[in-house]
């Protein structure tokens, strides 16, 4: 249950800023129009501008804090598209290939245009807490499915960018040298998704107890518990793709904890709630002349201690839930960063970006 002002201000959507700003201030020094006289001086510029990009998303990803709030979001999007769109510029203007052939250079122009347009349509944007908890929870359900469904395509589109440069490499007697095991930015990225709609519905379950919203409450406990089921399933299956498995576990460590909220308060909720309407009906009967007779006073006394009893006992035990759940907050970002430390390197050297046939 987060405080969408003070909490959004270090939620550093980790993966996600990696989708969104791993362009930023990165423009690489070698891109300079010239002849190559061999396709390995060719790659060696390029490699390094590519691998250079890549070593940049995952420096970012561990070090950067979100300093913003999630109404800046826009903006900052719009700066990122503008960036890109230079650098496409550039690699339009001073890019001319080899022998002729841009294909490589066009594929990586396509793949920076995927980023522009996951940018726009808000695939990438891991930021707006506030705002998808401001929504219906059919909303919110249909926003997630579209993130997730806009992320998978960005990935996709990735991967397509991997073929296209193999089959550059190829033209030329040459090998792509794609790295082993699974790609950890994919890896992250959908291990950051999880947490995300944890959080969107811990924020929006925030909301509904604010405004004493019984249904609500109830709808959304119902959801996280559904959202807990498939991060349970999915977790299973990402278990071997890493021996590292600390960022896996983390995820289920933290679904059981905000699953686990319905036990520990839902039925002091519902207490609290009851004693509220029961108030509330008795302050509308209080204009009455029965009000003021000294059994009514009781009766109206007796349920203002019955609120302030059970309120005080069901935002106890909140209080200390969230105090918990604040705790596993920052162990997960901990053990995200620490994860992309150990386990996501980026060689940048020509001689590991391709190998002669």
């Amino acid at each position: 249950m987060k405080n969408s002002t003070s909490k959004n201000s270090t939620k550093n959507n980790l993966v996600f800023k990696v989708g969104l700003l791993f362009f930023i201030g990165f423009l690489p020094a070698n891109l300079h129009s010239q002849n190559y006289r061999t396709i390995n001086a060719y790659l060696e510029d390029f490699g390094k501008n590519e691998m250079f990009i890549k070593k940049a998303m995952m420096d970012y990803t561990v070090t950067i804090v979100e300093s913003q709030l999630d109404s800046r979001s826009e903006a900052t999007a719009a700066r990122i598209i503008d960036k890109i769109n230079n650098i496409n510029t550039v690699l339009k203007r001073t890019d001319k290939g080899f022998e002729g052939n841009t294909k490589l250079r066009d594929s990586f122009i396509k793949m920076n245009e995927l980023t522009i347009l996951s940018l726009g349509n808000g695939s990438l944007i891991l930021n707006d807490y506030d705002y998808q908890s401001s929504l219906s929870l059919p909303e919110i359900g249909e926003n997630l499915a579209k993130k997730e469904a806009g992320m998978m395509a960005y990935y996709k589109g990735l991967q397509n960018y991997d073929q296209e440069k193999k089959a550059f490499f190829s033209n030329f007697k040459l090998h792509f040298k794609k790295p082993i095991g699974k790609n950890i930015l994919e890896y992250n990225a959908f291990q950051n998704i999880m947490f995300y709609k944890l959080n969107v519905m811990d924020e929006k379950l925030t909301k509904v107890i604010t405004s004493m919203d019984k249904k609500g409450f109830d709808d959304c406990m119902n959801m996280i518990a559904l959202m807990h089921q498939e991060i349970l399933a999915k977790t299973a299956t990402y278990k071997n793709y890493f021996k590292d498995n600390s960022l896996n576990q983390a995820n289920i460590e933290y679904a059981n904890l905000i699953n686990h909220q319905s036990k520990q308060f839902s039925a002091l909720y519902n207490d609290y709630i009851i004693a509220y309407e029961t108030l509330q009906q008795l302050k509308k009967s209080s204009n009455t002349e029965a009000a003021d007779t000294t059994e009514s006073i009781a009766v109206y006394n007796e349920s203002v201690r019955d609120y302030n009893i059970k309120k005080n006992l069901f935002y106890a035990v909140l209080n200390d839930v969230q105090k918990t759940k604040d705790v596993m907050y920052d162990k997960w970002l901990v053990v995200n960063a620490t994860f992309l430390k150990n386990n996501g390197s980026f060689d940048y050297l020509h001689d590991t970006y391709a190998v002669n046939d």
